[in-house]
């Protein structure tokens, strides 16, 4: 297992500077890995800092044998132009010496309701996100790029359904590992917190049902790259991915063979503090559960 620190690019967060400073602190205290969101708006009044341009600040002041993974998890590509990720991309792992890590999901509103311009429907942002990422891998290789979109039967697309580009150079060397996100549904939060007490952190255990549809799009995606970001969705920092949660995540991206060597299943939660939801002692069942989940696999369970 292991271990990194996962934060806003907003709020206090929402400057260069302090990412910088904390992600050097984070090394210094012998973290492997710093992660932020990946955000352009989030609220009225509520600083944001551009996630790729704290990448590169905190690229330059870390060193490769210090923070040995940082990235954005998760851009939501398909609201990202993938050429222009694919320069932005290949420039961090310059600039970080190979230490980048390149997260993705669909992306949600409300951030980005401040455009007319954005897909609307989770049909179509799915289909930009297949769109983008195999452009992003087109162009990673460093060779010219031609492609071309099926038009029959697919949804609409923000990206163009043809494109012909010369070699992105230089290419990321070594390529970038691609984590997928995918959603644990549940319904809404108050209503769970309502029907099984506190949080883990205070002795109290989640297990509430799920009533609502579950998705296996993405953790399809996600088997197909290199690694697995589980999110418990509606987001509730109160309410991480429990265990139980993880073993579900796991089960629907590899339901009937092991994951590939090498591939890396990302959690995350609070275990520190008076109301941190995740005991100590539930690191250990975390890590089991993606051992004894991907049996004839190599995955490394990692805890942001």
């Amino acid at each position: 297992m292991k271990y990194g620190i996962y934060v806003p690019n907003c709020w206090n967060y929402g400057s260069v500077a302090a990412l910088t400073r904390l992600a050097q602190h984070a090394e210094q205290a012998g973290w492997e890995g710093f992660f932020i969101w990946d955000h352009l708006f989030v609220a009225d009044d509520i600083p944001v800092v551009d996630p790729q341009i704290a990448l590169a600040s905190i690229a330059a002041a870390t060193a490769p044998d210090g923070l040995r993974h940082i990235g954005a998890l998760v851009t939501p590509l398909a609201r990202r132009r993938p050429w222009k990720v694919a320069r932005e991309t290949a420039a961090l792992q310059e600039l970080s010496q190979g230490r980048l890590v390149v997260g993705v999901g669909l992306g949600r509103p409300p951030e980005y309701d401040f455009s007319t311009w954005e897909l609307s429907t989770s049909a179509e942002r799915a289909a930009a996100l297949d769109d983008g990422l195999e452009l992003l891998k087109l162009f990673w290789e460093g060779k010219p790029v031609q492609w071309r979109k099926p038009t029959e039967g697919q949804p609409a697309s923000l990206h163009a359904r043809e494109v012909d580009a010369p070699a992105f150079l230089p290419a990321p060397l070594p390529t970038p590992p691609i984590w997928v996100a995918g959603a644990i549904q549940y319904d809404d939060p108050d209503a769970e917190r309502a029907a099984t007490g506190p949080s883990a952190g205070g002795g109290g255990r989640r297990s509430a049902e799920r009533s609502v549809r579950q998705p296996r799009r993405p953790f399809r995606r996600a088997a197909s790259h290199d690694g697995l970001f589980p999110v418990r969705m509606p987001w509730d920092n109160a309410h991480p991915l429990s265990p139980e949660d993880l073993s579900r995540a796991i089960r629907l991206t590899f339901p009937s063979q092991p994951s590939p060597p090498g591939y890396d299943i990302v959690v995350t939660g609070r275990t520190k503090g008076p109301d941190a939801p995740v005991p100590q002692g539930d690191l250990d069942d975390y890590e089991e559960r993606g051992r004894d989940l991907v049996v004839g696999g190599d995955a490394r369970p990692r805890h942001a």
